[in-house]
């Protein structure tokens, strides 16, 4: 995934250095920022690891990186105060983070690579520069252990092995930060997808009130227009019972008599008497006709049975 940085031949009065490959250095800036480390806030195990590796080197300054794109951001600086990033010039930890493996100079004013890196030209005069990357399990390089000094010198092997031991700590440092990070991040995901539920609940609730309000309103109106609709256009009822309750614009029909007749006979006409006979005006039963309006049915009022009339 990585590849070595090459050495390239210098053009005229230009000085000998290591390019990084373009797609090398695209996933290493990817890496940098999955683990959301840059512009952070000071943290005690990095300050940590930076004054302990100024106490086993015996150095006055010692940092721990992070190469940006165009800079190199200080995690922990012990001994560099009021410094917190320097530009990505060549020399130091912009060539650090090119090798597998602890890049050390014993003296920088030898080195053509690092002379002219602001540390080693600038008022600190750094001539002692050790570095040890800060390597993920895919290989990206993403910063350095650095430690610095003012004087030349030279450390061992068991040195540069303690640097790299150091930078290892680094980003089990890192890796445990980005676990918290997701841990945290999953938390206020799911925490942010249990209130847009509570909402969308609010909201479907309100939604059925609204519309259980609505049906309810509909309803009253439909009734209220029905009513209104029936008073218009239907006629009125008239009430109709056996008890003949005849509208007061219509007349009742008249009364419906027949004649009968009825013959009797004396005892004188069997002896040879006179026979009469009379006959007796009976009044018929009127029908009942069948109304042209609803019929309202009531209680019948008991009526006597008409006595026919003696003739």
């Amino acid at each position: 995934m990585m590849q070595q940085a090459s050495a390239t031949d210098p053009a005229p009065g230009r000085r000998p250095g290591l390019v990084p490959d373009p797609d090398a250095e695209t996933a290493r800036i990817a890496a940098v920022r999955r683990y959301d480390i840059l512009d952070t806030p000071p943290d005690g195990a990095f300050d940590r690891v930076a004054a302990m590796a100024a106490r086993l080197f015996d150095v006055p300054v010692a940092t721990v990186t992070i190469v940006d794109t165009d800079r190199i951001w200080f995690k922990a600086a012990h001994g560099l105060e009021g410094v917190s990033e320097i530009g990505r010039d060549p020399g130091l930890c912009g060539s650090a983070i090119l090798r597998d493996d602890a890049m050390v100079i014993p003296d920088t004013l030898q080195d053509p690579i690092a002379v002219d890196n602001p540390l080693v030209a600038g008022e600190m005069g750094v001539r002692f520069y050790a570095a040890a990357p800060i390597i993920t399990p895919e290989g990206h390089r993403l910063g350095t252990v650095n430690v610095l000094d003012t004087r030349p010198r030279s450390i061992t092997e068991d040195d540069t092995a303690t640097l790299a031991d150091l930078a290892a700590i680094v980003l089990d440092e890192m890796e445990l930060r980005l676990s918290a990070l997701r841990v945290l991040r999953d938390e206020q995901a799911r925490r942010e997808a249990e209130k847009r539920h509570a909402e969308a609940e609010r909201a479907r609730a309100e939604a059925e009130r609204a519309a259980r309000e609505k049906a309810e309103q509909d309803k009253a109106a439909i009734a209220a227009f029905a009513s209104t609709l029936q008073r218009t256009l239907l006629p009125l009822p008239f009430p109709w019972c056996r008890t003949w309750n005849w509208p007061a614009t219509i007349a009742p029909p008249p009364p419906t008599t027949w004649a009968a007749t009825s013959t009797t006979s004396s005892p004188s006409t069997a002896t040879g008497g006179r026979s009469s006979s009379v006959t007796c005006a009976v009044k018929a039963p009127r029908r009942r006709p069948s109304p042209p309006w609803p019929v309202t049915p009531c209680a019948p009022r008991p009526r006597s049975t008409p006595t026919p009339s003696p003739c």
